[in-house]
């Protein structure tokens, strides 16, 4: 219980409350901006004015206060209800473990939360306390049957940066990871009777890095050229006519794992 205590970051609310509670998370004169921290605003116990916590009569007259404000055109109020879409790949909660040094030792239900890359958490399926993982390389999760690892790792920009990756293949030579990624798209209103508008809402968007040699993964375009620049010159015609023989789409994450797959018997 101790270690557990240790692994959930200490913050724990019902999932009702967060869900609804209206947040600030577009300010008028940001340019639509919508960053991962005001989003959190609506999952923390926190709270912009600090110390609201679970208290639902202060969230209440907060949410007042803001909607107050809003009329004044002051603020734009914006909850996930008003948004397309979820921050969730899967919004069930499903059983899955918690890791220790690779080492299970407790089961939980969990999902990820891939717009703030967070791993929620709850004790029983019926339960309506949520907790999060706390990020440390050295507690990793399973959610059925997928694996998150939390590790440091470069992306597209060349940044060293630290999150959850998914490992895909793993291997001597090659650990093939990948990233799923929820984007936030501002909606857009219809102009004129002729123009089509947007909602508010979130896509979908996956990246793939690879470890070689035991390195930090690196972010990798899924363009053949990219990805055979990853392997080394003995390597290089063996994986590219792999490529060519099996007609590898680099879009499908099952070609790419047949191809890290088979890079790590060379």
């Amino acid at each position: 219980m101790k270690r557990l205590f240790y692994v959930i970051l200490g913050f724990a609310m019902t999932f009702g409350l967060y869900v609804n509670a209206q947040g600030n998370i577009h300010v008028q004169g940001e340019g639509g901006v919508f960053t991962p921290e005001r989003l959190a605003l609506l999952k923390s116990d926190r709270g912009e004015l600090g110390g609201i916590g679970n208290n639902p009569a202060m969230m209440n007259l907060y949410s007042d206060m803001r909607m107050k404000f809003g009329r004044m055109g002051e603020e734009v109020n914006l909850t996930l209800d008003d948004i397309d879409g979820t921050i969730y790949p899967n919004e069930d909660f499903v059983l899955g473990a918690l890791y220790e040094d690779g080492v299970a030792f407790k089961r939980l239900y969990l999902r990820y939360d891939a717009y703030n890359d967070e791993v929620e958490l709850k004790e029983s399926a019926d339960s309506e306390v949520v907790r999060a993982m706390v990020k440390h390389p050295k507690y990793s999760c399973s959610i059925g049957n997928d694996k998150f690892v939390y590790t440091d790792y470069q992306n597209e920009d060349g940044e060293s940066v630290s999150g959850y990756l998914k490992p895909l293949v793993y291997g001597d030579g090659y650990v093939l990871y990948e990233k799923q990624i929820k984007v936030f798209k501002e909606g857009k209103p219809a102009k004129t009777s002729l123009d089509n508008s947007f909602p508010h809402r979130f896509l979908d968007k996956t990246e793939y890095y690879v470890s070689a040699g035991g390195e930090a993964p690196i972010f990798m375009k899924t363009k053949k050229s990219d990805v055979l620049s990853l392997f080394p010159e003995d390597q290089y015609s063996v994986m590219k006519e792999y490529m060519k023989g099996k007609r590898i789409d680099f879009d499908d994450s099952r070609d790419l794992m047949n191809l890290f797959a088979y890079a790590n018997t060379l």
